[in-house]
């Protein structure tokens, strides 16, 4: 007998069919990883971005309504946009993290690095990430236009976002800066012409002023595509770490900076938060202080701390049960952290130094933000060391809530105090009286620090077991 063994082969997919496996093998993955959590942090990322753009058109809407009538409202909603991309693209590559390499069961699939640069491209402009420009734009557009401009605009800004995306695709796969260069330049003079495509010369309206752009986006978007599809990268496993740097002896404070250094999600988030932030810091209409430009200085001075404060006992969950067995004080800990984040906000606010003398900012200003931060809203954040759970330092951000849970979601919506303190000092008080008020605040902060943290320490040692349990899961 003949025993014959059929070995079926893979047949070569036609034109467009990979792509519909890899964007039905990325829908079956989306339905599968779909959690609630996403949609509640989705929620509150939108209600601060319609809580900041309102607060930015009352506070520049009157200039921009004396103009509407002399200058087509289409260029300001680019010349907005425009501005805002360097901000995004700092977001995106902080928490948008999708692959942009083929993976190896993938390249076992009857599946082309054409089509797979093709899903790459339909990535781009299906990412949820890709909806905060047009959200914020969105809220200037209906404000300033009618809604059938509102809608051409925020098409235009979602375009713009897409772009965006694609641009940091060409990022991730560039190996060496020779080959990331040329995207930053890109990004460079985009935002240049922009700028000087707003001037409007033609003196089109603002449909077609937007719909036009637009088209040239998509344009410019199509020659990333390009330069991806030529991109060769062969690299594709790196280690995590190329080597490993002697700090010197570990000591108990050391901890806090140490795992920050050698943490890449941690290092992104302390060094990149404040950077965002500080475009809008250094606004020229900072000569007026107006109080929302008076919250921005404070962000910048607070994002440092504010990024590793979510997360109080998180990072030492990954050895607090050998930390315990130390003869360790928790309260001292909780005591070097404390004074860690009034370091990191010195560090946000020697970023704001130099406006003292570019934008006439007020030394005052940057002085009570400080102690305000430093001694009260570093304080309010120490609670979470009562119900945070452990997360991983070598792990992406990218929807990862490892460290959170409904406690700590909770609570976080306390960072908004005290900038709603600020938002209503200012808008019924002086900027002197306002920055008097929170200088108060954060010397209040510096002189009941070591009370409130004893508390704290107290009722963290009467559940140490159940919080070393929290860390094990």
């Amino acid at each position: 007998m003949n025993n014959k063994i059929n070995v079926s082969t893979p047949l070569s997919r036609g034109r467009g069919r990979g792509v519909g496996l890899l964007i039905s093998l990325w829908w079956t993955q989306k339905r599968r990883m779909f959690r609630w959590m996403e949609v509640f942090v989705g929620c509150y990322f939108a209600f601060l971005f319609l809580v900041i753009g309102t607060a930015l058109y009352l506070e520049m809407g009157s200039q921009l309504e004396e103009y509407k009538g002399e200058i087509a409202m289409g260029s300001v909603i680019i010349i907005i946009a425009a501005s805002l991309l360097i901000s995004d693209l700092f977001f995106k590559f902080m928490f948008m993290n999708d692959s942009v390499l083929m993976d190896d069961f993938l390249k076992t699939k009857p599946v082309r690095q054409r089509d797979w640069n093709r899903f790459i491209l339909f990535s781009c402009f299906a990412s949820e990430w890709n909806l905060m420009l047009p959200f914020l734009i969105g809220i200037f557009a209906f404000f300033l236009m009618s809604v059938g401009e509102a809608l051409v605009a925020i098409v235009t800004a979602f375009v713009m976002s897409a772009m965006n995306s694609m641009l940091l695709a060409n990022i991730r796969k560039s190996k060496g800066w020779e080959l990331k260069l040329p995207m930053f330049l890109a990004l460079f003079f985009y935002i240049i012409f922009a700028f000087a495509y707003s001037i409007n010369i033609l003196g089109w309206s603002s449909i077609l002023l937007m719909t036009v752009f637009t088209l040239i986006t998509l344009v410019g978007i199509y020659t990333l595509y390009i330069y991806f599809a030529h991109l060769k990268r062969y690299d594709e496993h790196q280690a995590r770490a190329s080597k490993v740097r002697h700090l010197g002896d570990i000591s108990l404070f050391s901890m806090e900076y140490i795992s920050v250094l050698r943490s890449k999600r941690l290092r992104l988030g302390v060094l990149m938060l404040p950077l965002c932030m500080l475009p809008n810091a250094y606004n020229h209409t900072l000569e007026e202080m107006g109080f929302m430009n008076y919250l921005m200085c404070i962000f910048v001075i607070w994002a440092p701390s504010l990024m590793l404060g979510q997360w109080i006992f998180g990072i030492e969950g990954n050895y607090f049960q050998g930390l315990i067995t130390k003869p360790v004080s928790i309260h001292q800990i909780l005591f070097n952290k404390y004074y860690f984040y009034a370091l990191l906000s010195m560090a946000g606010t020697l970023l704001l130094v130099p406006g003292i003398w570019l934008v006439h900012l007020n030394p005052w200003f940057v002085l009570s933000g400080f102690v305000f931060v430093a001694g009260f809203c570093n304080l309010v954040m120490f609670p979470t060391c009562l119900v945070s759970t452990r997360i991983d330092l070598f792990s992406s951000a990218f929807f990862n809530y490892q460290g959170a849970n409904k406690g700590v979601n909770l609570y976080s919506l306390v960072i908004l105090i005290p900038m709603v303190m600020v938002g209503v000092l200012g808008a019924f008080t002086t900027p002197q009286i306002t920055a008097l008020v929170i200088f108060a605040l954060g010397l209040l902060g510096f002189a009941v620090h070591r009370w409130v943290i004893d508390r704290l320490a107290k009722a963290f040692l009467k559940r140490r077991y159940r919080r070393l349990e929290a860390y094990m899961e």
